[in-house]
């Protein structure tokens, strides 16, 4: 069993800025869980990823009110709505808490199918009369084997200093779905290249959120090139360019 304590908003806002990230394709329910992790210092950390953008954001959890080991869970982005929808703070909820309790247990399939982990997480607002608002939702546990490696990745591109971004080719889609982390964190996205000459785009957001875009890299060795550099050589003609300025 786990059980912890964290703030409302910061709760809130790491389902809210990682749900955009997960998988649309419903025959994935790895790709299409939010995980969350706590981790050893007692912190929550909140991932999510479709394989083309990733996103991470960090929970703290009140050191006093946790209890089991260290543990994951994860939920679908419906259950992560539903919380978002059902604990909407009030304008004056500033130091409201919420109350966590995951508890697993072991479901026997039929052979030759593997037994599955499901988790019921309940959900509890405190400092409310009558014991506050609850919500109880029982899931089965997707546990994503390459989230340590994400991590690592996205962690040693936050270390990186002033990685060259090469011409890169990428789609809006994959960019878009960040602006839930902009409308949740308030804070503005720095954008930088994850690594030298890969082209994919580390983004950042506050001291609570940070994401990953895989972006296609312009080969300009192929026939990329001629496009590349055909669109550079159209718009340096097209827009007007003084040769030189008269004081």
């Amino acid at each position: 069993m786990l059980q912890f304590t964290v703030e409302l908003h910061a709760f809130r806002s790491a389902l809210a800025s990682t749900k955009p990230h997960v998988s649309n394709d419903k025959e994935d329910p790895v790709g299409r869980s939010i995980d969350c992790t706590i981790r050893p210092n007692r912190e929550l950390l909140v991932t999510a990823t479709n394989g083309m953008t990733a996103a991470i954001a960090r929970v703290p959890i009140e050191e006093e009110s946790f209890f089991g080991e260290l543990g994951q869970f994860t939920m679908t982005p419906e259950i992560a709505g539903t919380i978002i929808d059902m604990f909407a703070p009030d304008k004056e909820d500033w130091n409201v808490q919420l109350e966590v309790t995951v508890t697993f247990t072991q479901e026997q399939r039929p052979k030759p199918e593997e037994d599955i982990t499901v988790a019921t997480i309940k959900v509890r607002r405190l400092g409310q009369l009558f014991g506050g608002d609850q919500l109880t939702v029982t899931t089965p546990v997707q546990s994503n084997k390459h989230l340590p490696r994400l991590w690592a990745t996205i962690g040693r591109g936050a270390q990186r200093n002033r990685a060259m971004l090469p011409p890169t080719r990428f789609d809006l889609k994959r960019i878009s779905v960040f602006r839930a982390a902009q409308t949740t964190y308030g804070d503005p996205l720095t954008v930088c290249a994850l690594t030298n000459n890969a082209g994919s785009l580390l983004v950042l957001c506050g001291h609570y959120f940070i994401g990953m875009v895989h972006a296609d890299r312009v080969e300009l060795e192929n026939k990329d090139k001629d496009n590349y550099e055909n669109l550079k050589e159209h718009w340096a003609t097209e827009l007007p360019t003084p040769f030189a300025v008269v004081s």
